[in-house]
Order: structure tokens, then C-alpha cells, then sequence
């Protein structure tokens, strides 16, 4: 997966994913990966409820590659979804497709 080199490029990796998406953002002035984190996580559960195999694949795959960038990319996907996987609803879905970072993370 390409570096996601900016929080802009996360949200459009994300929209690009879950069209809806575009929505949370709309009236955002896009500045760091926690804002965009934090808006997906309320919502994130009914985009991968109805995603295909391929999108979930791709979220998750997208979810690692941050997980093992570390830093503030690390972080935000850490603090703002993994750590409240299982209160958002998505642990179970999203699990079997984490590596070992991503897992020691998820709550």
C-alpha cells in the first residue's frame, strides 16, 4: 500500500472506500489523522457490515499500514479505533485481517 503521507490522503483513501463517508467530512477543514479517525469511528461499523470482501481486505490493509508506520499515524488509528473496536462494533469483523501490531492494539 502507498504511504499515507498526509491526513488528506487518509480521508480520500477512506471515501474512496466508503463513498457515504464524504459526508463526516464535508464541512471539515482536514488537519490531522485523530480528526479523520474520529469521525470514521462512529460510522465505521455500518460501512463494513455491507462492504465486500475486497473493501474490508483494503481497510484493514490500510488500518496495518498505519498501525506499522508508528508515530502520530500509530497513534491516531490506535487511540481513536482499535482501542474501541469492540465498542463500535467492528472487533470481530475486523480481526482475522490484522497483523500482530494492529492486534496488540485492538480492544
Amino acid at each position: 500500500m502507498d504511504d499515507i503521507n498526509s491526513p488528506k490522503v487518509l480521508a480520500e483513501r477512506l471515501i474512496a472506500l466508503f463513498p457515504p463517508f464524504a459526508v463526516e467530512l464535508a464541512d471539515e477543514e482536514i488537519e490531522t489523522y485523530h480528526q479523520v479517525i474520529q469521525r470514521l469511528a462512529p460510522v465505521i461499523a455500518g460501512y463494513l457490515e455491507n462492504s465486500s470482501k475486497p473493501t474490508l481486505s483494503h481497510f484493514c490493509d490500510l488500518v496495518n499500514a498505519m498501525t506499522d508506520a508508528g508515530g502520530e499515524k500509530e497513534n491516531a488509528i490506535a487511540t481513536c479505533l482499535l482501542e474501541h473496536a469492540s465498542q463500535v462494533g467492528i472487533r470481530r469483523i475486523i480481526r482475522p485481517h490484522l497483523g500482530a501490531a494492529a492486534k496488540r492494539e485492538l480492544r
